[in-house]
């Protein structure tokens, strides 16, 4: 995870500077590009990426491509091979934006669910909104814009999900998810470990793989047995208390963004990100920067069955489907931001193993009756197979104790 910023002038850095350790500013046509690198994948490596006319800043994570330095590496030579439709040969989790200057043309790119926060205003840009203002990109979108004139040229979605659902098992999905761990897991890497489905598959995942990783758990409202079996095993496990210099810092560093869950007014409100901000604080300070979270699953995977008031079907996917609204957009957009907002207050890069998009494919492809016969289905059957404890079809979140 990094954050970016492309104004006119300075821009307002303040909140964005957390995503990364090292920022730098570089002065291109009369555009000013700042880059906050949080090294991760390959070398450390400054941005922007420069070649020619043509400029890049990237945040977040390309899979599918080799490097020599940096995955951002490859996003100009892309361009210039395939055009405007280069997103469509990415896999990965991304928030772009390329001045193309000789074609007058600048891109902003995201993801196909945008889980990397991307702001434009004009033919500026930023990770958060106060850094330049304007409107958020929305997810598997590209927007182009003239440079000469701020006017937006075109925007469209550049992937197609396939929204037929004909496959009769569970078992490519399940290699669909063996390979978003694959991808997204790092040696070093933590989670969130709750007596949830999510979180209990992504550590049994990351155990076959034999991946080290380090589970924390809030265990106030959680059932503290199933937690304490699932961590059998794990190379570190410990329990989070609610911190007071965690939430000031988060206070001090988190600009207010919408936010409508459950009619809460901002990510400070909403209790969980409280717990959230006490495990990213301990582990940025135990040295670790890569969170997998189970974003998504509930959105997507259980359509909130157990949340009728947030369901889009109520649990029961159609014989026909299409695109819901907390597919991308909804809850699904909200609780991004809390994740990214969040995490990025305390340099922490969070990846998504559910919102893969061939691990979301595969589940769009499973027929109805698969999908609907048990909550989470794929990830119910999941945890059974691989004997991972669990409470039937009980969700109850992080909710940390108050100080």
């Amino acid at each position: 995870m990094c954050g970016l910023l492309v104004s006119k002038g300075k821009g307002n850095n303040e909140f964005i500077r957390h995503r990364g350790e090292i920022t730098n500013s570089t002065e291109i046509k009369g555009l000013t590009f700042i880059h906050n690198l949080l090294p991760i994948t390959g070398e450390q490596t400054h941005q922007p990426f420069t070649a020619g006319d043509i400029v890049c800043l990237y945040n977040g994570e390309i899979y599918n491509h080799k490097f020599k330095k940096s995955d951002g590496e490859n996003l100009i030579p892309l361009y210039r091979k395939y055009g405007i439709n280069f997103p469509k040969h990415l896999d990965g989790e991304f928030a772009i934006a390329l001045y193309d200057f000789g074609n007058d043309t600048a891109l902003f790119i995201t993801d196909p669910f945008a889980t990397k926060p991307l702001w434009r205003n004009g033919i500026e840009c930023a990770s958060y909104k106060s850094g330049v203002g304007g409107n958020q990109i929305y997810p598997n979108m590209i927007e182009a814009v003239s440079i000469s004139t701020g006017k937006l040229i075109t925007k469209g979605h550049y992937h197609k999900w396939d929204w037929n659902q004909f496959k009769a098992t569970y078992d490519d999905w399940f290699k669909a998810f063996e390979n978003s761990i694959r991808k997204k897991a790092i040696n070093g890497c933590f989670i969130g470990l709750s007596s949830g489905y999510d979180s209990g598959a992504i550590s049994k995942e990351m155990l076959k793989q034999g991946i080290r990783f380090k589970a924390y758990s809030i265990l106030n409202n959680e059932d503290s047995n199933i937690i304490m079996r699932r961590a059998r095993g794990v190379y570190e496990f410990e329990e989070i208390t609610p911190n007071i210099e965690a939430r000031w810092l988060l206070k001090q560093r988190l600009e207010e963004v919408p936010y409508k869950v459950a009619g809460e007014k901002t990510v400070l409100d909403d209790i969980a990100s409280l717990g959230l901000a006490d495990i990213c604080y301990k582990a940025n300070r135990e040295g670790k920067k890569v969170l997998l979270s189970g974003q998504g699953a509930d959105e997507i995977i259980g359509d909130y069955k157990l949340y009728p008031k947030q369901s889009n079907f109520k649990g029961i996917f159609p014989e026909k489907l299409m695109e819901w609204t907390n597919f991308s957009g909804g809850l699904q957009r909200d609780y991004l931001n809390k994740e990214e907002y969040v995490g990025g207050a305390f340099s922490i890069e969070t990846r998504y193993p559910f919102l893969d998009k061939d691990l979301v494919q595969e589940f769009l492809w499973l027929k109805p009756e698969l999908k609907n016969r048990n909550y989470k289905a794929p990830i119910f059957e999941y945890l059974n197979i691989n004997g991972v404890p669990y409470d039937k079809e009980v969700k109850r979140g992080f909710r940390p104790q108050s100080i």
